[in-house]
């Protein structure tokens, strides 16, 4: 596969004061933002944007692990580095599931289960959602995909007492909160969300298949349903090279 755009592009300034990688990153960035570089383009070689940029190796690929990072860039073994498809997008304006935002998002929702066993209550679990320590929950793990592609890796934690038989429901190819509300009448209204930036660890890497110490974000979630009482409590770790958070907030006219 060739390159598809003018190399004479791939420019820096050898006499600035900003680092050398730096100048590379926002220069390859900017081609990006101005769509000279689009979506599955091909760049040339660490040995060849060397040579290009007149720098070393070294300097091009801290440039470049940068914006593969960041989710700009994307790495195929054997084959090169290409200019990865724009992260998946969730807005946080009202409560969704997964599979509400994605499709929202443009995208087609998909999920695998993992594992799902009945556990002890955890204290630090029991307290969110207000239960006795040790009391039986079921942890539920899914492997969340857009468009076919691992992006969240999610275990949820719910009550046996509240649900009970929801570890014979395939919730494969189903919203959660659609079983919740057809099964047991319970309407997942409200919820409060934290998030963490932290670093995949092996599993964590190889469930979503990207490389170990990749960012990703960690979402920790409280859902509650009608009548205020808290139902679910979730962390959930997502690929920080494929999403993104938009969150509205409006000010009120009262607020100073």
């Amino acid at each position: 596969m060739k390159n598809s755009f003018d190399l004479t592009l791939l420019k820096i300034d050898p006499g600035s004061v900003v680092p050398l990688y730096h100048q590379i990153k926002q220069n390859i960035r900017d081609l990006i933002e101005n769509e000279v570089l689009n979506d599955g383009d091909l760049l040339p070689s660490e040995r060849e944007l060397g040579e290009i940029y007149g720098v070393n190796r070294l300097t091009v690929r801290q440039a470049l692990n940068n914006l593969v990072n960041e989710g700009i860039l994307q790495r195929q073994r054997g084959i090169g580095t290409f200019v990865a498809v724009p992260k998946l997008t969730q807005v946080i304006d009202r409560v969704l599931g997964f599979s509400d935002r994605i499709q929202e998002a443009g995208h087609k929702p998909s999920s695998r289960m993992v594992s799902i066993e009945t556990v002890p209550a955890a204290l630090s679990v029991a307290r969110r959602l207000t239960l006795q320590p040790k009391l039986p929950l079921y942890k539920l793990v899914r492997l969340r995909c857009a468009d076919g592609e691992p992006v969240m890796l999610e275990t949820a934690y719910l009550s046996v007492v509240l649900f009970p038989s929801l570890d014979t429901v395939d919730l494969s190819d189903q919203s959660l909160y659609n079983v919740l509300s057809e099964k047991y009448n319970c309407l997942i209204q409200e919820a409060e969300e934290q998030l963490e930036p932290v670093l995949l660890t092996d599993y964590e890497a190889r469930m979503l298949e990207v490389e170990p110490g990749t960012p990703g974000m960690l979402v920790e979630s409280t859902s509650y349903n009608q009548f205020g009482k808290p139902v679910e409590f979730g962390k959930a770790i997502v690929r920080g090279d494929r999403a993104r958070f938009m969150f509205h907030i409006r000010r009120y006219a009262n607020d100073r």
